[in-house]
């Protein structure tokens, strides 16, 4: 199997829908050996998301796609993890939940400059700013605000 050789078979078929890809890896649920691949967009209609999963696995052969795997193909959706510096980079003036020892909750991100996080949160009912060191998250991920 080529994970490579998928992607690079894919991305022309993304490229038409103005698409890309998040990641491509190999996971194991309930038994079942999976390739994931996983389109960086919010939303994605179902029947765009069909074709394009039917064209790509047309282009696939044997040597690609192990027989034994299963191909899943889905959105990242709007809730995102945020795993560097730079997705937090990209994510500064959106809605996040984030973990460290000195808050836990969701805010918007304000800024994000020399390892500082600046996080604008609603504190019983009074807005405020917060400031937290990279290093000290634990967990972050783009949020949905309700």
């Amino acid at each position: 199997m080529n994970l490579e050789n998928m992607r690079k078979k894919l991305i022309p078929i993304l490229d038409r829908s103005g698409l890309e890809i998040y990641s491509i890896k190999l996971k194991r649920e309930y038994g079942e050996k999976i390739v994931e691949i996983l389109l960086d967009t919010d939303t994605i209609d179902i029947d765009e998301l069909e074709k394009i999963h039917l064209e790509f696995q047309e282009s696939l052969t044997d040597d690609d796609l192990d027989p034994d795997y299963y191909l899943e193909l889905s959105s990242l959706g709007a809730e995102r993890p945020i795993e560097d510096r730079e997705s937090l980079t990209k994510a500064v003036g959106s809605y996040i939940f984030l973990a460290s020892p000195k808050y836990k909750g969701t805010g918007t991100l304000i800024s994000f400059e020399n390892d500082i996080i600046v996080l604008e949160i609603n504190d019983r009912g009074r807005f405020k700013k917060i400031e937290i060191k990279f290093d000290d998250a634990s967990k972050m991920r783009t949020s949905i605000k309700f």
